[in-house]
């Protein structure tokens, strides 16, 4: 498994103007892989599931429910994917976390069968003011 294509693929999630090229090079070469999925190791990242809910909320209207996340975590390259439901729609994520980059694809229900692709960049916003003292 040549993980240097990982580079390859935060170039081009970075650059690309047409994200199905980038969800196919990662199901490509590293997607539907056991041996990349054996790789990394299981996480929660409280963070990105956050994200996952915010951009539910800007695809769907009224509430959002994400479900059954399977986050995998390649720690030496900053690298997590995984999968979820979104409002029970099936999703594929991808997050570069050096770079606060990810691609989540999500396929709608019948009868579009749609798949929405959305390019993100996820930041902490810097806390305000000092500590509490409380």
């Amino acid at each position: 498994m040549d993980l240097s294509l990982l580079g390859t693929l935060k170039e081009k999630l970075a650059s690309a103007t047409r994200f199905s090229d980038v969800l196919d090079y990662f199901l490509t070469h590293f997607g539907e892989k056991p041996a990349f999925i054996a790789l990394g190791e299981r996480a929660r990242h409280p963070f990105l599931e956050s994200l996952l809910a915010q951009i539910g909320g800007q695809i769907f209207s009224g509430n959002v429910v994400v479900s059954n996340l399977i986050l995998t975590r390649l720690a030496e390259h900053q690298f997590v994917h995984g999968g979820c439901a979104i409002n029970g729609c099936l999703a594929t994520v991808i997050y570069f976390e050096d770079v606060q980059l990810g691609l989540l694809s999500l396929v709608m229900p019948p009868p579009t069968m749609e798949t929405k692709l959305v390019r993100f960049s996820g930041r902490r916003l810097p806390r305000s003011g000092g500590p509490s003292i409380n």
